[in-house]
């Protein structure tokens, strides 16, 4: 457990995890009010169980999203987004549809993510207090 909300002081980790957060809580919250309606997106690119998937995926997004803005558990919030960011990218190469985002969003959301991964939540998270709270 102490691996995964093990992290250093980094700003450029704060600024990642950040910029990857915003746009998974924002397009996660529009596909679950139905705002952006994703079962059509992933029947159309041919996902399996695109009705069960249109449910969990935005859920996973907006996970994802809130672990990696507050900082707390943000290497568990990066995995979930590189899985969900994996999927919207094969999306994008398989199917076009209206009103979609260009597929730079996803890459950068996933490479973003993977830094995180890697370098832990950064600075002005809740892993860098909890860990500072665990070593007093």
């Amino acid at each position: 457990m102490k691996q995964v909300t093990k992290t250093s002081n980094e700003k450029s980790a704060t600024v990642a995890r950040i910029l990857a957060a915003i746009p998974l809580l924002v397009i996660g919250t529009q596909h679950l009010i139905g705002l952006a309606p994703l079962e059509p997106i992933l029947q159309g690119a041919g996902i399996p169980f695109p009705h069960f998937n249109a449910l969990l995926g935005p859920v996973v997004q907006l996970l994802a999203g809130s672990f990696l803005i507050s900082g707390y558990f943000a290497r568990l919030g990066a995995l979930l987004a590189i899985g969900a960011m994996s999927l919207a990218s094969y999306t994008h190469l398989i199917f076009d549809w209206d009103s979609e985002p260009p597929i730079a969003l996803p890459i950068i959301i996933l490479v973003l993510s993977g830094y995180v991964l890697w370098k832990g939540a950064g600075a002005f998270s809740f892993d860098l207090r909890c860990q500072k709270c665990a070593r007093t």
